[in-house]
């Protein structure tokens, strides 16, 4: 089994900060518990560079995979000491008072909370001595004895590079396409860098190998070479293998840098064909290229990687290609893994048909997962034995080190940093196949605490851009692109779900569950919770109330609400999501969660938040669109740290320009009227998306209107109204910095005309989205003026999209 440290690592790199802050704070400590505090910092120092040295580690023994699996439970339990500190402890009330009564306050507090400053005091005792126990196993059994390599597993991608053309299924059409980008000269004679990319296992190496060994291919170069790189590579050797295959010996004793100079003066005059396979590093490939000159004899460079962004960004050839590959259609997908499993690709059996069109979703075309669970299958005719090695085919005890779906899948998840592998962790909670929401996903990570703060960047930033690098290392699926490009959400490949299952449950980072299970699969402690709902709607899922969730950190519900726990005793609880669940839903002691910083309850039934909502002051969070929720409570203006409020439709109380801290805000009004509403929040100045429902409406002599003020939400950047009729108003410099804008009407004014006015006021608009749920004259009114107005702003008129009645115009 591969050792799974990546969530840990990022979790033991940012202990000792967090027990340095709390250091910082002026919190009265009881005796000894800030020398504790001292004492743990400098031990989970000490630990995280043998956590590093583990993580480090390709094939690390036994007792290493034991003894990080016994700190990874006290990094959770450490972290929810910190967490639950301050909130547990904090005597702040009457600090800020002064004289007598502040002395008194301050007293009165200390003695109010000395019972759990005992309590505190005799956690962090026995946090002490585990720790202690810790150190003294390691050093105990220090000594790691590397794996010999003759007992290493072979690299599977190997056989990649003799496989008879002849037997390749559904590589033909790619192959051609190949062929014409990389042989193409469009009457230019310079250097063409092409670059297949794709995820692993798609066949990259198995198609550059197919081009590079076509008869005309040889016939077109004066010289060629195909080389692998890999993660660790030898760059002499690979270099020297170049030279060799290039035509001319390598003369011993020479460096890295006689042989790229003795490479660039072989190719210089020559009109050369290079394949660099297996491409993983900026670093590595800034070396290889340099023995590579651009001579204008219409040579050519084809890499294969998994990472999107290489060697593109750093090569200075004008000509460079992406060239993405496929995964393999059903039907192809399907006579390859006939041709496998069975000789002369005999179709499959009648009582295996359904068990195989389960393992053909789950493969979803990709090549190597195809081949791999064929060739295991093969000469296998129990339907057990499908179902058990076919659909379990990265978990089942038939899956080892040797398995080589599991190997190329481990190279690419090894290959990420530690804060990385902990957010692509997280897609295990969802179900497989599931569309992720961008927004959720993001939110979800910062509310986990997996997202570092920097000065310059701000956290949704930072998860945006960890997202990012998963989909261009081809780990995830962006779906739904807006119009920059942008995706609005997202997918794992069903064998990458399946594997990062694998190690989410090897690290205890997650526990899945059906709603129907009566206990955990395991002994091990609860951190995140994903209950899957299996029952049939009519039938409300099974309470699982004999599982011990004092220790979870996130609870996620796919199905019905009542598959739920109840709240009560998820003290640590930082993740609540019931986001779709249908069926009543149970909030009873949801204002005790006083670690929660995310709550989702949309889509869901529910009609009514509490009244002391207010209380969840960690709160960052909060989602109840698309409910039943009329109106929030007005304890909600309390939640100082809340960013994301996503009420809906639903009105929000008066105060609501009072929370700072709000970045995004998605309401029907306030109970006041919506213009007092905007002219409200019109100077708040952390704004940076609104979504307004407003009751904008026509009606005989009157019309109300939504009026945006002039320098008002200076720094919001999308804005989304909602309106039964297109009656707004931008005044001049209102939204100067608004690069989205979306209007929603239901129809158009009655009399025909547009109801539009100002938009040409929005200096900075990029991208504009307007829609109709019906077609009429006023509507058509508002359509023509919204094409003419932004002329100015966007006169290409690529970035309007335009829909009425469901038609685009």
């Amino acid at each position: 089994m591969d050792i799974v440290v990546g969530a840990l690592s990022g979790m033991v790199d940012a202990l000792p900060g967090k027990l340095g802050e709390l250091l910082e704070q002026e919190y009265a400590l009881l005796s000894g518990v800030r020398g504790d505090v001292v004492f743990l910092q400098a031990e989970l120092g000490s630990m995280r560079a043998a956590i590093h040295h583990c993580v480090s580690l390709d094939h690390p023994d036994t007792q290493t995979r034991a003894w990080i699996g016994r700190v990874r439970e006290l990094a959770h339990d450490i972290e929810d000491w910190v967490d639950l500190f301050a909130i547990r402890v904090d005597a702040g009330a009457g600090a800020s008072s002064s004289g007598f009564f502040g002395f008194f306050r301050r007293g009165m507090d200390k003695l109010r909370t000395l019972p759990a400053r005992h309590d505190i005091a005799n956690e962090l005792q026995d946090l002490k001595k585990r720790i202690v126990e810790l150190s003294e196993q390691r050093n105990r059994y220090s000594c790691v004895l590397p794996v010999p390599e003759a007992a290493l597993p072979m690299d599977p991608r190997l056989t990649a590079l003799f496989i008879d053309p002849g037997s390749l299924v559904g590589l033909e059409g790619p192959v051609e396409e190949l062929s014409k980008i990389v042989m193409d000269t469009d009457g230019r004679t310079d250097l063409k860098i092409v670059s297949i990319v794709g995820m692993a296992g798609a066949g990259k190496t198995t198609l550059a190998n197919a081009f590079y060994r076509r008869l005309e291919v040889q016939n077109g170069f004066h010289c060629r070479a195909f080389v692998s790189v890999g993660q660790k590579p030898d760059l002499v050797r690979i270099l020297t293998d170049i030279f060799s295959q290039l035509g001319d010996r390598h003369r011993g004793g020479q460096d890295i840098n006689q042989v790229i100079d003795s490479i660039r003066n072989l190719l210089k005059d020559k009109r050369y064909l290079i394949v660099v396979d297996d491409l993983w590093s900026k670093e590595h490939w800034g070396t290889i290229r340099c023995c590579f000159p651009e001579n204008n004899h219409g040579s050519r460079i084809i890499t294969t990687t998994r990472n999107d962004t290489l060697p593109m960004d750093s090569y200075p050839v004008s000509r460079k290609i992406v060239h993405k590959i496929d995964c393999l259609s059903d039907a192809d997908a399907k006579k390859l893994f006939l041709k496998k499993a069975f000789a002369n690709e005999h179709p499959c059996p009648q009582h295996l048909e359904a068990v195989f069109a389960q393992i053909m979703r789950r493969c979803s075309g990709l090549p190597l997962a195809v081949v791999n669970i064929a060739s295991k299958l093969a000469h296998k005719q129990l339907r057990d034995e499908w179902e058990k090695i076919g659909l379990n085919s990265l978990c089942s005890p038939h899956s080892d080190g040797s398995d080589g779906l599991k190997q190329i899948l481990n190279l690419s998840y090894h290959d990420l940093s530690p804060h990385l592998r902990t957010c692509l962790l997280y897609l295990s909670i969802f179900p497989e196949n599931f569309e992720v929401d961008m927004e959720r996903l993001v939110r979800r990570w910062i509310a986990e605490g997996f997202i570092a703060e920097t000065r310059s960047v701000s956290t949704e930033e930072t998860a945006r851009n960890y997202l990012n690098e998963l989909i261009s290392r081809n780990l995830v699926e962006p779906l739904h692109l807006n119009h920059d490009g942008v995706p609005s959400s997202c997918r794992v490949h069903p064998l990458i779900h399946n594997f990062i299952v694998c190690k989410s449950i090897e690290e205890n980072f997650a526990t899945l569950m059906d709603a129907q299970q009566q206990h955990v699969p395991d002994s091990s402690t609860v951190r995140r919770l994903s209950l899957r709902d299996s029952s049939k709607q009519d039938q409300p899922a099974v309470r699982n109330e004999s599982t011990d969730l004092s220790h979870a950190r996130s609870i996620t519900v796919f199905g019905h609400a009542n598959a739920a726990p109840q709240l009560t005793h998820l003290k640590v609880l930082r993740v609540l999501d019931l986001e779709g669940c249908h069926g009543p839903v149970c909030l009873d002691g949801l204002c005790k969660l006083v670690l929660l910083r995310y709550l989702s309850l949309r889509g869901s039934d529910t009609s009514e938040l509490p009244a002391t909502i207010g209380d969840l002051r960690c709160l960052e969070t909060l989602d109840v669109s698309s409910t039943k929720v009329k109106e929030l409570p007005p304890s909600i203006v309390r939640l100082e740290k809340l960013m994301y409020l996503l009420a809906g439709s639903a009105k929000v109380p008066d105060g609501i320009a009072n929370m700072k801290a709000l970045q995004t805000l998605s309401c029907g009004g306030s109970t006041k009227s919506s213009v007092n509403f905007i002219e409200e929040i019109s100077k708040h100045d952390n704004l940076r998306e609104l979504e307004l429902y407003s009751d904008a409406t026509e009606t005989p002599g009157n019309k109300k209107r939504v009026r945006f003020p002039a320098h008002g939400l200076r720094n919001v950047k999308k804005l989304c109204i909602r309106c039964p009729s297109p009656l707004v108003i931008f005044e001049p410099n209102a939204l100067p910095t608004v690069q989205v804008l979306e209007l929603r009407f239901q129809k158009g004014l009655a009399d025909g005309s547009s109801g539009m006015s100002g938009m040409e006021n929005l200096s900075n608009l990029k991208h504009l989205l307007l829609e109709f749920e019906q077609n009429d004259a006023g509507a058509m009114a508002t359509v023509n003026a919204v094409r003419n107005a932004p002329q100015g702003v966007l006169p290409d008129h690529q970035s309007i999209t335009i829909k009425v009645d469901r038609k685009s115009y």
